[in-house]
């Protein structure tokens, strides 16, 4: 079983609180600070000092500015992280660093 669980996918049978990381489905994440780029797939950032999916909220990265968002916890973890559902996003100010090449793989 520990093998199986290890290469479950999303949602696989795993409790909500174990997959998002220990946030509740529908629990209000607010993070500020450079998304990044982690895998050609994956577009993160960091909060409470975990990495969040936030790949489908469309953060633009080529602006290279940090941002400020809030969404909702989503239940699940994807290959990205614990998802964000329902994410506004606010282009603030703060530079970031050009986006790093992702990993070729």
């Amino acid at each position: 079983m520990f093998a199986m669980a290890a290469g479950a996918g999303c949602g696989d049978g795993a409790s909500k609180a174990q997959a998002s990381g220990g946030e509740s489905q529908g629990e209000a994440i607010t993070a500020v600070g450079c998304p990044a780029q982690t895998t050609p797939q994956c577009v993160t950032i960091m909060a409470g000092g975990k990495a969040y999916d936030i790949t489908e909220a469309g953060v633009d990265l080529s602006r290279g500015v940090g941002v400020s968002l809030r969404g909702m916890a989503a239940g699940e973890v994807t290959p990205c992280g614990p998802k964000l559902t329902n994410v506004k996003v606010e282009y603030q100010t703060l530079k970031c660093g050009p986006p790093p090449a992702p990993a070729a793989g």
